[in-house]
């Protein structure tokens, strides 16, 4: 494997076809995209995904091995849903999209790679939100220093009920 990191082009549509692939994928869209209204979840179209990206605040990267697109990242700038109203906080997320590069390694490889961007940036601080249901990935964030500050209750609809989303924080 060889991982790298590439940031999108934010005017070309093909990487919005990668990431529509990856928020439809039913193994994975609850766990990444937020269902927040009852019932199943609409797919994302690469259009509508294209169209939403824009903005100088917000950063989107292609994770890739070799030519290959595996995920995708992202870092905000300040977003306005932030639990926690600090200057100079990064709203990140992360999608290893292609099932079989999971528990391979890439999701630390893309933290050290966030972080270092959001410190790039002139990030002081890096929130999350994951949902209470993905236990996998809390896990994760814990063992890599993130910790629990908040929960939005009633957030997420998974499994027939209404489910927490938990914030997480780390100070670079």
């Amino acid at each position: 494997m060889k991982i790298t990191f590439e940031e999108i082009d934010k005017k070309q549509i093909e990487p919005f076809e990668y990431i529509a692939k990856w928020s439809n994928d039913p193994e994975i869209k609850y766990f990444i995209g937020a269902n927040l209204t009852e019932g199943e979840m609409p797919d994302r179209e690469p259009k509508e995904l294209f169209k939403n990206a824009g903005g100088t605040d917000k950063h989107i990267y292609l994770i890739k091995d070799g030519t290959k697109p595996i995920g995708d990242l992202s870092i905000m700038i300040d977003p306005p849903h932030v639990k926690k109203k600090e200057k100079n906080t990064g709203w990140i997320s992360i999608c290893i999209g292609e099932k079989e590069y999971r528990g391979k390694g890439v999701a630390l490889k893309a933290m050290d790679f966030l972080e270092e961007e959001c410190r790039k940036l002139g990030m002081k601080r890096i929130e999350l939100g994951v949902f209470e249901y993905n236990k996998r990935a809390r896990t994760f964030y814990e063992k890599i220093g993130y910790k629990e500050f908040a929960r939005v209750k009633n957030f997420v609809y998974y499994e027939g009920k209404w489910r927490e989303d938990i914030r997480m924080e780390k100070y670079l």
